[in-house]
């Protein structure tokens, strides 16, 4: 295995960034090879490229199926091209691919390429994958911010940004509106226009205790918007858990499994089972 902690310099944020990569290319069962595909994962407000490979075991899950990780790193910025502040959106569809295909050879067709994220990053990754749909073939949000423009309208009704909340002033501006191709629901929409072989696959999932911001009704408004249009492949999972790691440990290994449509997680959880004495 091969971990990468780096970083690149990008033209477009006009900045080193962070980069974490992990490269299962030397399983000790097989030749070095070519990893199977890449997933592109997205953290949460407030965190970094490095909690969620650092708490889970994403890295594990991801070489047990010759998966390649891409680790992101975009501070605060909700994956988009912020009103005041850097083009996230531009650097992670435009630029980064062509860093990763260049530097390390992570260049895969779209039903190869993956993309994750987990609460901002849950966001993030349907943002980015739903309108960006030639490069990624699916996509995967654990406990997302789905409803972005009704928070957005929260807030504005509220008057005042505090805590977390201050983090949408310069993504979105002082007005806090929200465009249509930062809104989940019009993309998904717009998704469901497209021919089936076109359209990503879509998953999502949320814990049933999770009361952060209204994360539980926004990800369950979601799944029935989409379940109303004519998404070809759409799958949505909740159980018992809260807005933590280990909620989205076991979202990782689901994401895997969707991706890859391998039946990994059953595989898994049925090896986690034991008969008490």
């Amino acid at each position: 295995m091969a971990f990468i902690d780096t970083s690149v310099y990008s033209n477009v944020l006009r900045q080193d960034v962070h980069l974490d990569l992990f490269l299962p290319n030397d399983r000790p069962e097989h030749p070095i090879k070519k990893p199977r595909g890449v997933i592109y994962f997205m953290h949460g407000l407030g965190s970094s490229e490095k909690q969620f490979r650092e708490y889970t075991a994403a890295n594990r899950y991801a070489r047990e199926n010759h998966m390649a990780m891409v680790y992101v790193s975009a501070p605060q910025s909700f994956y988009n091209d912020m009103k005041y502040g850097l083009k996230y959106y531009t650097y992670i569809t435009e630029e980064l691919p062509q860093l990763l295909a260049s530097l390390y050879n992570l260049s895969f067709p779209r039903e190869k390429t993956f993309i994750a994220g987990l609460s901002m990053g849950g966001y993030g990754a349907l943002r980015i994958g739903l309108s960006r749909p030639d490069i990624f073939g699916a996509v995967a949000a654990f406990s997302g911010a789905c409803d972005i423009r009704g928070m957005a309208n929260r807030l504005k009704a509220a008057g005042k940004l505090e805590g977390d909340s201050v983090s949408f002033l310069p993504v979105f501006g002082e007005d806090l509106e929200i465009s249509d191709e930062q809104d989940i629901f019009f993309l998904a929409k717009k998704v469901s226009e497209l021919p089936p072989e076109q359209q990503p696959r879509i998953f999502t999932c949320c814990g049933k205790q999770d009361d952060l911001a209204d994360l539980y009704n926004q990800n369950r408004r979601l799944k029935e918007y989409i379940q109303s249009l004519p998404i070809e492949n759409y799958k949505y999972m909740e159980w018992d858990g809260v807005h933590d790691y280990s909620f989205w440990d076991r979202a990782m290994m689901h994401a895997i499994a969707f991706f890859l449509k391998n039946g990994y997680d059953k595989k898994k959880i049925e090896l986690w089972r034991c008969e008490a004495d």
